[in-house]
């Protein structure tokens, strides 16, 4: 019985398979291309229209080599640039933005960690405005060269030594 069975389903698929071959023979043969030949296709692109947007630009943060070179533009000594990567990379790690609030003194800011007990001389000096002016690279760094100048290092102890 299952050797009957086998049998007819085999010849039912050959059967299937003989009128589906059957079927696409009775069409139209394709055109064959002749040397030379050229076919020409058109491409329709649709390009959608998106609404009108703002554009924003962001730039990329720039490494602690490249901010130790914006802090001697700003008048940082050249001869300190070692010691400057250093406690520049150790404050913030480089990062222009950051912000330390759990400094009791007013919290400290950008690249150099300037905190805001220097709030009355930097603005009496045209540095800032407001403290969150020292997230500025180049208003902090012009800043902590100021203070560098009237103190040394002391004003980073616990980071330079």
């Amino acid at each position: 019985m299952t050797f009957i069975t086998l049998k007819i389903s085999a010849w039912c698929i050959t059967g299937l398979a003989a009128f589906t071959l059957l079927w696409g023979a009775s069409e139209a043969p394709e055109r064959q291309l002749q040397p030379g030949e050229q076919i020409t296709t058109t491409l329709i692109s649709i390009v959608p229209t998106l609404p009108e947007t703002t554009t924003t630009t962001t730039t990329v943060p720039k490494g602690c080599a490249q901010y130790v070179a914006d802090a001697i533009t700003a008048g940082w000594p050249a001869d300190q640039a070692p010691m400057l990567a250093r406690v520049m990379f150790r404050e913030s790690r480089c990062i222009p933005t950051a912000f330390n609030a759990k400094d009791s003194n007013g919290g400290s800011r950008g690249l150099m960690q300037m905190n805001g007990t220097h709030v009355q001389w930097l603005t009496e000096l045209g540095f800032i405005t407001t403290l969150d002016d020292l997230f500025k690279p180049e208003v902090n760094l012009a800043a902590s060269a100021h203070l560098y100048r009237m103190v040394g290092w002391q004003a980073w102890a616990s980071t330079h030594g």
